[in-house]
């Protein structure tokens, strides 16, 4: 699970889908592959694609929050509760785990807890669907990681979209721009520093 979850890491920066300033609306997101997972298990059909999906929103804001996917899959939790054959009952326990971390994401607060506990209930639904989190996540990140996908200006554009070729454009602009400005900052210091002990000797 942590080789995969790595690579799902990779694939993910690459498609600069990663950016803190769009964690609330990555906060959305979750809650809309939830809503789609409710939905595909009220209709009573397998759900292994959907909690690999919610899966791959969960990784993306832990990475916003700088938390470990890693760390939070070795944070076992054992739930010991009545009707854990519901999946009706453990999307309730999921919603209420979802409100509790949106607040804790718009306080700014740890999110440990919540990854930790969605986890959880996340086994238990995959293990209804005899799958395991593993399996979920292979299936979701098949579908997405031969696409070219990208996020521009909080918007998730895939290759067909007909604003996809402009942003790639801007972004890699943007991208050589950084670069050269934090090579000249790097040269300025060098040159500072160089002066500074030129003056101390």
């Amino acid at each position: 699970m942590k080789n995969l979850s790595h690579q799902v890491i990779d694939w993910l920066e690459k498609s600069n889908l990663v950016n803190v300033a769009d964690i609330h609306i990555e906060t959305l997101m979750l809650v809309s592959k939830f809503g789609q997972l409710t939905t595909v298990i009220t209709k009573g059909k397998r759900c292994r694609e959907e909690i690999g999906n919610c899966l791959i929103n969960m990784i993306i804001i832990c990475i916003m929050n700088k938390v470990s996917f890693s760390d939070c899959l070795d944070h076992s939790i054992k739930i010991k509760e009545e009707n854990l054959n519901d999946p009706q009952y453990i999307l309730l326990k999921i919603y209420n785990i979802i409100g509790k971390l949106s607040g804790d994401i718009a306080n700014k607060d740890k999110i440990n807890k919540e990854i930790w506990n969605l986890l959880a209930y996340l086994t238990i639904l995959a293990a209804l669907n005899n799958s395991s989190l593993l399996e979920c996540l292979e299936i979701s990140f098949k579908k997405i990681q031969n696409k070219k996908i990208i996020r521009f200006n909080g918007n998730i554009l895939e290759e067909t979209h007909e604003d996809y070729p402009a942003a790639l454009a801007m972004m890699k602009t943007t991208t050589k721009k950084s670069k050269k400005l934090l090579g000249n900052l790097n040269s300025a210091v060098q040159k500072s520093s160089a002066k500074q002990a030129g003056n101390d000797n």
